[in-house]
C-alpha cells in the first residue's frame, strides 16, 4: 500500500536571533513530495531520497556544504511513501531578505515531483522533529473489483468488499496511550527505543470507492502505522 503523511509543525514566522550558541540562521521548509520513484526522506546517494534531492538543491542555492546545512526533516517516510507537508528545517551562517527568490531557485532545481511549498524563518529552538505537534499520515485503499489507473501509485487494490464498521471498530483500540512495540517491524527496530506512542484519532472515511485511512499521532515507530492499517484491514470481515 501507499501512504501520503502530512506533518504538523511549530509555525515560526519570525526572524530569528543570532547569539554565540546558536551558529546562524534557522529556515523552516514545508515540503510536498510524490515518492514513487525515492528510496524514502533518509540520506543515502543510490537509490536516490528527497533529503538527498533537497539538499543538491539547497547546496546550489546557498553555497553551503552539506554538514554546514544540517537539514533535517519531521518524519523518515519510507520508500514509496508520498508527503504533502513534510516539515523540515536547515541552517545558515547568513540571512535573506528575499525569501521569495529563494523559494523560487529551490523549485527551479528540484524535480517536478518535489515541491518546497513553504519556507520561512525559524526561532533557534525550532526542530523540525520534536517541535512537531503530531503526525498524520493518510494510507488509501481502493475498494473495487477493477483498480483505477489514476491511483495505481497512491492505493491499495482490494478486490474484497470490505466491511468499513468493522474496520472502524477495530481502529478504534488503536487510539489513546500505548506500547506499539507489537507493531513495529523487527529487522528494523532502531525506533523502538521509545515504543510508547500517542494515537490522537484513527479515521476511516469512505468516498466513494476510496476509502482513507487517517492515523494522526504523537509519533511513530518503524512501519507501525502500516502494521495498524493491515490489522484494521484484516477486520474487514
Amino acid at each position: 500500500g501507499v501512504g501520503v503523511v502530512g506533518l504538523e509543525g511549530t509555525n515560526n514566522t519570525v526572524k530569528p536571533p543570532t547569539d554565540d550558541s546558536f551558529p546562524g540562521f534557522k529556515w523552516r521548509l514545508v515540503i510536498g513530495y510524490d515518492g514513487t520513484r525515492y528510496a524514502g526522506w533518509q540520506f543515502q546517494t543510490s537509490p536516490p531520497t528527497i533529503q538527498c534531492i533537497v539538499e543538491k538543491a539547497l547546496i546550489r542555492v546557498t553555497k553551503l556544504e552539506r554538514e554546514d546545512l544540517r537539514l533535517v526533516g519531521a518524519s523518515r517516510t519510507d520508500t514509496g511513501v508520498h508527503a504533502w507537508g513534510q516539515v523540515a528545517h536547515f541552517i545558515t551562517p547568513f540571512s535573506y531578505d528575499g525569501l521569495e527568490s529563494i523559494h523560487a531557485a529551490l523549485n527551479g532545481l528540484l524535480p517536478p515531483d518535489i515541491r518546497v511549498r513553504e519556507i520561512s524563518a525559524a526561532v533557534p529552538e525550532f526542530h523540525a522533529r520534536f517541535s512537531a505537534k503530531s503526525k498524520i499520515y493518510h494510507y488509501k485503499i481502493y475498494n473495487d473489483a477493477v483498480m483505477d489507473p489514476f491511483q495505481h501509485h497512491y492505493a491499495y487494490h482490494s478486490v474484497y468488499k470490505l466491511n468499513t464498521t468493522l474496520m472502524r471498530e477495530a481502529a478504534e483500540y488503536f487510539v489513546g496511550k500505548h506500547d506499539f512495540s507489537a507493531f513495529v517491524n523487527i529487522q528494523r527496530n532502531d525506533r523502538a527505543l521509545n515504543p510508547v506512542k500517542s494515537i490522537f484519532r484513527f479515521d476511516v472515511i469512505e468516498m466513494g470507492a476510496l476509502l482513507q485511512l487517517e492515523v494522526e499521532g504523537s509519533g511513530f515507530l518503524y512501519r507501525q502505522v502500516r502494521n495498524m492499517v493491515n490489522h484494521s484491514y484484516c477486520s474487514r470481515l
